[in-house]
This record gives structure tokens, sequence and C-alpha cells, in this order.
């Protein structure tokens, strides 16, 4: 014998069913526990801008230091040549300065003039011009300086005025493929507290636009200085409510 009351047993189990049904019924009536909400997916920054690539109407600058008596300057022509002494036309537009060296090097090299040139090209004069427009005082081209960003085409242009929305100015640029892209911009912030936003150098027919208090008012502008004046599709969808700034083409 081991000392169990006879029907303890059956009471303990009993009561082991009762408490396990219990606990099942009340699980059953409790709310569910929301699930974790999962992680907002990241926003991809705006791509980096592209390097400067020279155009018609640059003036550069070519120095070369193993052989001075080379160096030139000049112009890069409507046909995207540049013309420099035993060197020849060389069709320079289109190209970085860093690739314009090598075309130099390796011309004078072609020529047997010098076997290793090493030239160092500059841009001393930017021939290409950007389009300011929107809430500033004199909106139109702007003729572009080296580096020269879009806070400061914007001064050109006289400087915002005070119906501007400087924490949504635009820049709209054609990438490789030839599609418009936009990175908007916090040009307020900038002008107060510094920092990156805005310092990216403009590109040749660049379009910075500042609008009003609403960015409705880009679709306003699409329609009378990009569709009426310049080579974009009119069935473009300015989408500014995200991060990533780009502009889908409409079906």
């Amino acid at each position: 014998m081991d000392g169990t009351a006879p029907g303890a047993g059956d009471r303990m189990g009993s009561d082991t069913m009762a408490v396990t049904g219990w606990a099942s019924l009340l699980l059953l009536a409790s709310p569910a526990m929301p699930a974790a909400a999962a992680p907002a997916p990241a926003i991809a920054a705006p791509a980096a801008p592209a390097e400067y690539r020279i155009g018609p109407g640059d003036e550069l600058s070519v120095l070369l230091p193993t052989a001075s008596e080379l160096n030139h300057d000049g112009p890069i022509g409507p046909d995207g040549r540049f013309t420099m002494p035993y060197a020849g036309a060389l069709p320079l537009a289109g190209l970085t300065t860093g690739q314009a060296e090598a075309a130099i090097a390796a011309a004078l090299r072609t020529n047997a003039i010098v076997a290793d040139a090493r030239p160092s090209v500059t841009i001393r004069r930017y021939g290409a011009t950007v389009f300011v427009g929107g809430e500033v005082r004199t909106p139109g081209a702007v003729a572009m300086a080296g580096g020269m960003d879009a806070l400061q085409a914007v001064i050109v242009a006289g400087g915002m005025l005070d119906t501007a929305r400087t924490r949504r100015v635009v820049v709209i640029r054609r990438d490789a493929a030839g599609r418009p892209v936009t990175w908007p911009l916090d040009l307020g912030r900038y002008s107060h507290k510094g920092g990156s936003a805005g310092t990216f150098a403009l590109q040749p027919r660049d379009i910075v636009f500042v609008p009003k208090s609403s960015i409705a008012e880009v679709g306003a502008f699409v329609e009378q200085y990009i569709n009426r004046v310049l080579p974009f599709s009119r069935g473009l969808n300015y989408n500014l409510g995200n991060n990533n700034g780009t502009i889908a083409a409409a079906p």
C-alpha cells in the first residue's frame, strides 16, 4: 500500500483536468497579442550625381609638367572637339577631365611628341548653363561656374522669394538613359545649419526649381518651362513624395 487514500488519485486527476480546461478557456477568451510590427523598409538615398563631363563652350587649360612648352588653353568647339598643337583635334566633349587627360596623353604618344606626357586638364570657364525657376527673383538661365551647387545657382538668380518653400527645392536632371530624375533638397536647412544637402555640383542643363508652399506647383512649372521649352516628355509623373526622387513615365 502506498498510503494514498482511496479515490484521491481520481480527484487529483479531475482537478488537474479542470484547471487545464479553465486555462484553455481563458486563453481563447483573451485578445490576441498584436504581432510585432515589421520594420519599415529602408528608403534608398538618391544616387550620387555623376562626375562633370566636358561640353561645348568649356574653356580648358592643359598643363604638361614634363613639357611645359606644349601647355595650351582653348575652348571645346561646337562639334565637341578640342584643338591642341601636336595633339590634333580631339573629341573631348562628354569626357571627364581624367578621361580627357588620358586622351591627350595618348595623342601625344601616338604622334611621337611625348612618350609619357601626364597632362593635367582643368576647366577654366564653363560654357554651359543651368535653369533656375519658381520662387526666385530672376528666373531663367544661369551661367555655370566651377563646382556650382543648387544654392549658389539660386543666389545668382537673385535669391528666393518670401513665398519659396525652401525645404523642398528640386533639381531635375537627365540620367545616362535620357530619363529625367529629381533630387529633393532642403536648402533652408543647408543655408542655416550647413551639412551636405544641396552641396553636390550641378551639371549643364540641370533645372533647379523652387516651389511655393505646395509641391503641386511643380506641375505648373513642368508645363510652363519644361514641356514647352525643353525636350522632356509630357507624359511624366513627378513623384516628389518620397526620398528617392525618381520620375516615372506615365503609361
